[in-house]
């Protein structure tokens, strides 16, 4: 509404009642502002910062997507990538006769794996909270504590399930394979294979939250230098150990 149609509806109204109402100043700056680029609204955020709405609008690039994608895969790729490992390694060092053994062995032991997959993902959840409760503390207390006690509890149950494997090596073997007819060599080794693989299970639970962790705190090299460690780790170990008499197990 223009000043002018003011002045002319005010100028109809009966004088008397004209007193009684204040006079109105409406501007029409519409025909100013359209094609205009709105200035962005600046808010206070955290320790004092002034953030924009642009910025505070911006979403991570599809590079920055696939790159935390890649290093969250490496938490579920270890202990897949070890078995392969163990795989080619006593297939080269053994014979036939000990490789055919890790076929029910890796079953056993990659399924019992899955079973403390939810630390992960708890460890994940945990730490990248606690990193927003400590955003705009260099010390990030919260977050320390959370990343101790989520390497803590995946260390007992770590060592509960290692445990649990070592003793029911057998009853689980002769559960997948279904029948005494195997043969008796084949059987020893894979009994033996899970319950090296059970002995490892607690660092294999730490290591697996530790990456999660990592990746709560969008620290996306630190798994893969994890995964590379202990893939080059277990090679190391099988070179030496794979094709040893040893009367331990």
């Amino acid at each position: 509404v223009s000043q002018e149609a003011t002045e002319a509806a005010e100028a109809t109204l009966p004088e008397e009642v004209a007193e009684s109402v204040p006079l109105i100043t409406v501007q029409n700056n519409m025909t100013n502002t359209i094609g205009m680029e709105l200035p962005s609204l600046a808010v206070e955020g955290d320790a004092g910062k002034v953030v924009t709405s642009t910025e505070a609008d911006t979403y991570p690039s599809v590079s920055k997507i696939l790159l935390f994608a890649i290093s969250a895969t490496g938490v579920f790729l270890c202990n897949p990538l070890l078995s392969a490992i163990d795989t080619s390694a006593v297939g080269l060092l053994s014979g036939t006769a000990q490789q055919a053994a890790l076929n029910p062995g890796v079953a056993v032991t990659d399924y019992a794996a899955l079973l403390i997959a939810f630390l992960y993902t708890g460890a994940t959840n945990l730490v990248a909270a606690a990193q927003e409760k400590d955003r705009g503390n260099d010390e990030r207390p919260i977050t320390t504590s959370s990343f101790k006690t989520a390497l803590q509890l995946s260390g007992y149950v770590g060592f509960a399930l290692g445990m649990t494997l070592f003793v029911s090596a057998r009853p689980l073997l002769k559960l997948l394979i279904g029948n005494d007819s195997i043969s008796v060599e084949i059987f020893s080794a894979a009994m033996k294979y899970v319950r090296i693989r059970a002995l490892g299970m607690p660092a294999a639970a730490v290591i697996g939250s530790a990456q999660a962790g990592c990746l709560g705190m969008q620290d996306i090299r630190s798994p893969l230098y994890a995964l590379v460690t202990a893939a080059l780790v277990n090679l190391l170990g099988d070179t030496i150990f794979v094709g040893m008499k040893s009367s331990w197990f």
